[in-house]
C-alpha cells in the first residue's frame, strides 16, 4: 500500500517568509509545518498541492513547482512505502484564518533554520528545502558551486 503526500512550502512574494500551519493533529501535533495532505487518486503531486492549499488556506498557487519527492524504504515502520512530494511556489501574503488543520502564521524564513528545534515538524528537513530552493530560485547559496 503506497502512501502518496504532498508538503508545500509557500513562501511570501518577498522571499523572506514562509507560510507554516502549528497542526493541531497527528502527525507533528503541535508542531510547525508546510501545508499539505494525502494525493488522491489519479492526481498529481502539483494538482494535489493546488488543491491541498485552497482547502487549507484558500490561496490559489499560480506556479507551483516540485523541488524532489522522498521515497521512504519499506524498512522504515513509521513511513513504509511512502512518498513525500515537496512543492514550492511564490504568492501574496494574505492572512490565512486558523481551521481544523491547525493555527497559520507566515514565519521569518530563519525561523525553519534551525534543525534542532523540536517546534518544527518532521527530521529538521523543513530547513534542507528551504536551502535548496533558494539555491535553485537564485535567492540565497548555501552551496558552492
Amino acid at each position: 500500500m503506497n502512501k502518496n503526500y504532498v508538503v508545500i512550502m509557500l513562501f511570501n512574494k518577498g522571499q523572506d517568509k514562509v507560510l507554516l500551519v502549528k497542526r493541531n493533529k497527528k502527525p507533528y501535533k503541535n508542531c510547525w509545518n508546510g501545508i499539505g495532505g494525502k494525493i488522491e487518486e489519479g492526481e498529481t503531486p502539483l494538482e494535489a498541492a493546488k488543491r491541498e492549499c485552497m482547502e487549507e488556506t484558500n490561496i490559489l498557487l499560480t506556479n507551483p513547482k516540485l523541488l524532489m519527492t522522498y521515497v521512504y524504504p519499506e524498512s522504515n515502520i513509521m513511513n513504509s512505502n511512502t512518498r513525500l512530494n515537496v512543492i514550492y511556489d511564490f504568492v501574496e501574503e494574505v492572512n490565512v484564518p486558523d481551521n481544523e488543520e491547525g493555527h497559520y502564521e507566515w514565519k521569518n524564513v530563519d525561523f525553519v533554520m534551525d534543525p534542532y528545534d523540536k517546534e518544527i515538524a518532521g527530521l529538521s528537513n523543513l530547513n534542507q528545502f528551504v536551502k535548496e530552493i533558494f539555491d535553485l530560485e537564485n535567492i540565497q547559496k548555501f552551496y558552492e558551486e
